[in-house]
C-alpha cells in the first residue's frame, strides 16, 4: 500500500498546509510507510526538495474567478430596481465553483495511473466546495472494482469562501456532490474533519457521519518563563476574518490603561482588504509591538511562539465559524493559554474548561483589549493549569495520531 497525499492548497510556505504536509511526510518517513505527495504546478523548488512533493495540480482551491459577462448584467440589472448585488462585488460563486471543479477533475485524471490503484490510500488533505464535485465525478467514472479508498478531509464549512464573505451557494454546493456520491460514501469515500462542532455540522445539515482527524504539527520547543513583561502574540495571516483588524486599537487601549504586556505580531498578506491595511499602518506605529515580516520559518516560528506567554485569536465568529486552527492546536499543546472569540471553536473550548484562556464578546476592539487585561491577573494559574494539560493534547495531536486514523481507513 502507498498512502497517496493530495494538497492542491501548496504551492509555499505560507499557512497550514506547508506545516501539515511537513508534519505528516516526516512521520511517514520515520515509519517508513511509502506515500507520494502531489502540490500545485507552482510549488516552490525548496518544498519539493524538502518533503518530496510533487508539482502537479493547475489550481489553488481558494482561486476566485470573476463574474461572467451574463451575471455582471443580471447584477447591474437588479442594481437599478434597488435589488443588493450581495457577496463579492468582483467574484463570482458560481463561476469559481464551475471552472474549479471542472480543473480539479482533470487534474485527478492527469495523474500518474499507478497513484489509483485498489490498494492505495488516497487522501485529500483539505477540500472544499471548489473540488468534491469534480473529485466525485471521477470516482463515479472509474470501475468500481478498481477503486482505492479515498479520505477526503472537511477542514471548512460550507459557509466559506476564499474572499473572506459569507457563502450563499456552499450548502447547495456541497449537498449536491454528497448527494451524487451517495453510492461510493462508507464504501470507497470517506469524509474526516478536525473538530466535534464541525462533525456535528455536517451530521446535523447533510446526514453525513465523518470521523475526527487530528491537527498534525510537530512539538513546540521549551516555552518561555514569566519573567518581564508578559508577551502576547498573534500569528499567521493577517486576515479579516483572523480578527487581524481588531489588533491596533485593542493594544493601543491596553497601553492607556498601563498594562504591562508586550505584543508580538505577525503581518503577511495584510493588504487583502481595505480593513487590514489600514490596521497593518497603525500597528506599525505603535510603540511596544514587535513586528515579524511575512513568511517565517519553521524554526524562527518555533522560536517566537516559545517567546510568547498568549496566543491571540480574536477569530470572526462568522466568517471563521466553528473552523479548526492550527494555531490554536499548537498553543494548547504547548501549555500556552489563548484569548479567542466567543462563538468561534477556540473560544467554546475555553468556556467548556477544555483549555486556558479568555474569551470575548462582541468582536470589537474594545472586548478584545478587555478579555486580555481579565487574564493578566490569573495567567500564572492558567499556565500551570496549561502545562498539566499539554502532554497528552499534544500526543492526540501528533502526526503518527493523525496517520493512525487514515491508516484505520485503509483497514475498514
Amino acid at each position: 500500500m502507498e498512502l497517496i497525499l493530495i494538497d492542491s492548497g501548496l504551492v509555499d510556505k505560507v499557512g497550514h498546509h506547508y506545516t501539515f504536509d511537513k508534519a505528516v511526510s516526516g512521520a511517514l518517513a520515520r515509519q517508513k510507510l511509502r506515500y507520494r505527495i502531489f502540490g500545485q504546478s507552482g510549488l516552490e523548488p525548496s518544498i519539493a526538495a524538502e518533503i518530496g512533493a510533487i508539482p502537479h495540480f493547475s489550481r489553488s482551491p481558494y482561486e476566485c474567478v470573476l463574474f461572467s459577462r451574463s451575471e455582471k448584467r443580471l447584477r447591474s440589472f437588479a442594481a437599478i430596481f434597488g435589488a443588493p448585488a450581495g457577496g463579492s462585488p468582483y467574484f463570482s460563486e458560481r463561476q469559481s465553483w464551475k471552472a474549479l471543479n471542472e480543473t480539479f477533475e482533470r487534474d485527478l485524471e492527469a495523474l500518474p495511473a499507478d497513484v489509483w490503484q485498489k490498494d492505495n490510500l488516497i487522501v485529500v488533505m483539505t477540500i472544499t466546495q471548489n473540488q468534491i464535485l469534480g473529485l466525485v465525478r471521477f470516482l463515479r467514472a472509474m470501475p468500481h472494482d478498481r477503486a482505492p479508498r479515498v479520505v477526503c478531509n472537511l477542514m471548512l464549512p460550507p459557509s466559506f469562501l476564499s474572499w473572506g464573505a459569507v457563502s450563499t451557494r456552499g450548502e447547495k454546493f456541497y449537498r449536491a456532490a454528497f448527494k451524487l456520491a451517495a453510492p461510493l460514501i462508507g464504501r470507497v469515500l470517506f469524509f474526516t474533519v478536525e473538530n466535534e462542532a464541525m462533525r456535528t455540522l455536517y451530521r446535523k445539515d447533510f446526514g453525513l457521519e465523518t470521523h475526527i482527524l487530528p491537527i498534525p504539527f510537530d512539538a513546540s520547543g521549551p516555552q518561555r518563563t514569566m519573567k518581564g513583561p508578559i508577551r502576547v502574540g498573534f500569528f499567521g495571516d493577517s486576515r479579516y476574518d483572523k480578527g487581524f483588524h481588531l489588533l491596533p486599537r485593542a493594544i493601543e487601549l491596553c497601553r492607556r490603561d498601563g498594562l504591562d504586556a508586550e505584543f508580538i505580531v505577525q503581518i503577511h498578506n495584510s493588504g487583502w482588504t481595505q480593513q487590514t491595511i489600514e490596521a497593518d499602518a497603525a500597528l506599525r506605529a505603535l510603540q511596544g509591538v514587535r513586528v515579524l515580516e511575512g513568511v517565517l520559518s519553521s524554526e524562527d516560528y518555533t522560536a517566537w511562539t516559545g517567546r510568547t506567554d498568549v496566543t491571540l485569536l480574536p477569530h470572526d465568529p462568522v466568517t471563521f465559524g466553528m473552523r479548526a486552527s492550527g494555531i490554536f492546536t499548537e498553543s494548547v499543546a504547548a501549555g500556552r493559554p489563548v484569548i479567542a472569540t466567543r462563538g468561534t471553536f477556540a473560544g467554546t473550548s475555553v468556556e467548556n474548561n477544555q483549555v486556558e484562556g479568555e474569551v470575548f464578546a462582541p468582536h470589537t476592539s474594545e472586548a478584545l483589549a478587555a478579555a486580555i487585561a481579565r487574564l493578566m491577573p490569573r495567567l500564572p494559574a492558567c499556565k500551570a493549569r496549561a502545562a498539566e494539560r499539554a502532554q497528552d493534547f499534544a500526543r492526540s495531536h501528533s502526526p503518527d495520531a493523525y496517520i493512525d486514523v487514515l491508516l484505520a481507513h485503509a483497514k475498514t
